[in-house]
């Protein structure tokens, strides 16, 4: 995501199980999520701007889902 709001705030949230959220830190990178998860934007600070880059992969063949994130570093940033 990019934007003028504050590190650690508007990055992505993900239910990765019933009791389990997890924050992606996307402020000047790139996360990776499985979409078909339920997620959304984590609040930033109102006064910021904040805007996001979403790139889909489509296939014509199913992909059965499996992690709602992938490989997360220790910062909360996402490998691919």
């Amino acid at each position: 995501s990019l934007g003028d709001f504050p590190e650690g705030q508007g990055g992505i949230c993900v239910e990765c199980s019933a009791f389990v959220v997890a924050h992606v830190n996307t402020k000047n990178r790139l996360g990776k999520i499985d979409g078909r998860f339920p997620h959304w934007v984590a609040p930033y600070d109102p006064g910021s701007n904040g805007f996001s880059l979403i790139y889909y992969q489509t296939t014509d063949k199913y992909i059965k889902p499996d992690a709602a994130i992938f490989n997360s570093d220790s910062d909360g940033t996402v490998s691919t």
